[in-house]
């Protein structure tokens, strides 16, 4: 058989292999169970342009966190679509176009009309009323002819997926809003108030800092207004047709109006509360923005103001015939007021949050419900296991490495040391070590001389190969004394073997003859 050259003593025998076998076994439960654990509650890794809690680009939200951490708020990341939840001061919700808003799915997908858009440029309703006439006309075409130039370089830069949505928009279709959604935001949330933060930005992240971002635009109208269709209830009812299983979605679409400033422009706004609320109070700079953006509609209640009446924080209210609201539900329509855009000002920093303590106050706990970006953990059957009921499965595995662990030290023991263990088993060993204890007791020990010194004889023939000679052992032990001249002959040690009486005389003449034996065998 032929040997790898890396094995110079042969493989041990397999009993040996076995407790390594075992602790192997073990560990990989211990390791199993762990991932089960502990890998679906982990935070996911930081995203480059997202526009949420994870992003780290200008759009991003993962400053909003650190600067809630650092103001003493307990912040988490609620990751979880089902099931019991804690339910934290204020929750926060960055919208920023994902498909876990809507039903791609096509029995999900029913073909309505595009309503109307309201210029990208125009001001809010709200400012009309503040205006004359003639300013709003001057205001309108200057507007229009910046929103012209700007609507150009957003189309040159424009990505694959914005093609793909503005190819839709030509066939009048919207994608449909998920109901679990829109019921999480506005009849079960997971906060006593809620804080949703309106889409903007779009942008290319930039190859040489993939977190960076280049060519940012506007997200189209269509597609902030198509995800402002969570505010409002919307009702999934199942249908039978030809048999297969659908399911008809109802919901209303409300005609939301939405302002934007110049893109090209960077700009200082003082913003103020509005009149008649008492939610705010503190007015405040936002800072260096660029396309200031609000939103105006039948169900929002302006709270926070631009300098032109512009709406950039409102309350969401039910419309006529909906259920009340669980919780309050608040609606930012300018994202960079607390975006990560926002920490290159101390201004809007403390803006942002007195915005927060305003419409939460007394708020120490902010969980930010990353299940609207995508990012839910129901995905595959691990994360279903780390939860109940299902959390017994591992749990049982764990119960069963400590079993097997227990049991592995119960069947090998302590590690033995091969040079002082006995081969003929722990039985023979056992009954070896009761027989000495009693010849002990008894006092007998020295007894045991006359047949020890015939062992050691016998021991030192057959090291010299004279076990078969024929003359008497005694007599070959007496002639090999003689030949090599010890200082003790073994006929004397076997006399004196009869006389002993303690065991102290018994130790003595035993190193003796142990002496002698070592005298004739190592020469």
């Amino acid at each position: 058989m032929m040997r790898l050259p890396f094995v110079k003593k042969g493989l041990p025998p397999a009993s040996r292999l076995l407790p390594v076998i075992v602790g192997v076994l073990i560990a990989g439960l211990f390791l199993m169970v762990g991932l089960v654990l502990i890998t679906p509650h982990l935070e996911p890794a930081g995203r480059g342009q997202a526009a949420n809690i994870t992003g780290y680009s200008a759009q991003g939200f993962k400053g909003l966190r650190d600067v809630l951490e650092a103001s003493n708020y307990k912040t988490t990341l609620s990751r979880q679509e089902t099931g019991p939840q804690k339910v934290s001061d204020l929750v926060i919700v960055t919208l920023d176009g994902d498909s876990a808003l809507f039903n791609d799915d096509p029995e999900y997908y029913e073909p309505q009309p595009v309503p109307e858009e309201r210029s990208a440029s125009s001001t809010s309703s709200a400012s009309a009323s503040s205006q004359t006439s003639a300013q709003m006309q001057e205001k309108l075409k200057q507007a229009q002819a910046e929103a012209s130039a700007s609507q150009a370089a957003q189309e040159a830069s424009s990505t694959s997926y914005e093609a793909k949505a503005e190819a839709k928009k030509a066939d009048d279709y919207w994608p449909t809003p998920s109901a679990e959604k829109a019921e999480r935001l506005v009849y079960k949330p997971i906060g006593k108030v809620v804080l949703v933060v309106a889409p903007k930005w779009s942008a290319s992240p930039m190859p040489s800092h993939p977190r960076w971002d280049i060519n940012p635009h506007f997200q189209a109208p269509n597609r902030v207004f198509s995800q402002l269709t969570l505010l409002s209830p919307v009702h999934k009812k199942t249908v039978q047709e030809d048999g297969e299983t659908r399911y008809k979605i109802t919901y209303q679409r409300l005609n939301y109006a939405l302002g934007r400033a110049p893109l090209g422009r960077y700009k200082s706004y003082a913003l103020t509360p509005a009149a008649g609320q008492t939610t705010l109070t503190k007015a405040y700079t936002s800072g260096r923005i660029r396309g200031l953006q609000s939103l105006n509609g039948p169900n929002l209640t302006p709270l926070l103001l631009g300098p032109d009446g512009e709406v950039l924080l409102s309350r969401v209210n039910p419309m006529p015939g909906e259920k009340p609201f669980k919780s309050p539900v608040y609606l930012l329509s300018e994202p960079d007021l607390m975006d990560n855009q926002m920490l290159a000002d101390p201004e809007r920093v403390a803006g942002a949050l007195s915005i927060i303590e305003a419409i939460a106050p007394g708020a120490r706990t902010v969980a930010f419900d990353v299940t609207f970006n995508n990012l839910a953990y129901e995905q595959n059957l691990m994360h279903h296991v780390a939860r109940a009921p299902f959390i017994g499965v591992p749990l049982c595995l764990l119960v069963l490495a400590l079993a097997m662990l227990w049991s592995a030290y119960s069947r090998f023991g302590p590690a033995h040391d091969p040079s002082t263990d006995t081969p003929h088993g722990r039985g023979v060993t056992v009954l070896a070590d009761n027989a000495a204890r009693l010849i002990a007791k008894a006092g007998r020990e020295p007894k045991l001389a006359p047949a020890y010194a015939q062992l050691v004889r016998d021991q030192a023939l057959k090291a010299l190969g004279l076990g078969r000679h024929s003359a008497g052992p005694d007599e070959l032990a007496e002639r090999l004394s003689e030949k090599h001249n010890t200082p003790e002959r073994y006929s004397a040690l076997r006399a004196e073997a009869d006389r002993l009486s303690n065991p102290m005389q018994l130790l003595s003449w035993a190193r003796r003859l142990h002496a002698w034996k070592h005298q004739i065998t190592e020469r």
